[in-house]
């Protein structure tokens, strides 16, 4: 239903994971490159099913899930990202025609710094204004005390698209174990977003968040508490039955819209055109 509000969204935040690609890219990029240590992938599978049931936080997830990634190489991350991730239908054209609108776009994700780097190097950074995420910490030789930052770890992967991919650092930098939480847990996913939409002055009422899973349901309601527009995509089922209890408890200045259920078929060309109607 369309809002009473007026004001055209200027501002869309946007979940990685179950959203734009259909894994969940930090266990499956353990179940790819582990592939002989099955109990790995096991492990991280159950923590983060608990995670976007909302059975367990984020800093719980990532405690038990961080150290399974240890010993993945620079080189098999940039890779996981380029060769096996499975974006959602209609990616590129969702965030190319966001870009062409002047609409901000943001990933706003428990998912790593490195696939989002791996994202913008392939799509174009100008048509992603800014990067909500985590960081899975990489070392020479996997070591804590050679750790390399997110401004060298950002200029490698720029590296590796022009041609340095040949490059035997790629082979011995490696995955500490260690993740960094730039998000602690799932109000600060909304949180994060009004400060990037305040520093671009863009009121509450222009801002639209999208997510799949518990993980984004503060910030889908939250959003929508705000005036502005939360949209649950490509849902599970838990998210839609918090939704569904809420709409009936709450009167939202916003709106919240739950556009269609988990399946392969999810098309962000579905997504697009909502936004669209919203933004004119």
């Amino acid at each position: 239903m369309r809002r009473s509000i007026t004001t055209n969204i200027a501002l869309v935040s946007c979940d990685l994971n179950g959203t734009l690609v259909h894994q969940h890219t930090m266990m499956d990029m353990i179940r790819v490159y582990f592939p002989d240590q099955p109990e790995r992938f096991k492990k991280a599978k159950e923590a983060f099913n608990k995670q976007t049931s909302g059975l367990l936080s984020m800093k719980e997830a990532f405690a038990i899930a961080g150290p399974l990634t240890r010993g993945l190489s620079l080189r098999n991350a940039i890779r996981y990202a380029v060769k096996e991730m499975n974006f959602l239908e209609g990616f590129e054209l969702f965030i190319s025609t966001l870009y062409e609108k002047g609409i901000y776009f943001i990933i706003n994700s428990t998912g790593y710094s490195i696939t989002t780097e791996v994202i913008k190097a392939i799509y174009g950074p100008e048509k992603i204004y800014a990067v909500i995420c985590n960081r899975l910490i990489f070392g020479w030789g996997g070591r804590n005390h050679k750790v390399i930052d997110e401004a060298e770890l950002s200029q490698r992967v720029k590296k590796y698209f022009r041609g340095s991919e040949k490059e035997k650092s790629y082979d011995e930098i490696l995955a500490t174990g260690q993740v960094k939480l730039g998000i602690q847990d799932e109000r600060e996913k909304v949180n994060l977003l009004f400060t990037i939409a305040d520093t671009l002055k863009i009121p509450r009422q222009a801002i639209a968040h999208i997510g799949d899973t518990m993980g984004d349901s503060v910030g889908i309601s939250d959003v929508a508490r705000n005036g502005g527009l939360g949209i649950a995509f490509n849902y599970n089922q838990a998210l839609k039955n918090y939704l569904e209890k809420i709409l009936k408890n709450e009167n939202f200045l916003g709106t919240i819209l739950l556009i269609e259920p988990k399946k392969e078929t999810s098309s962000l060309k579905l997504l697009s055109d909502i936004i669209l109607s919203y933004s004119s």
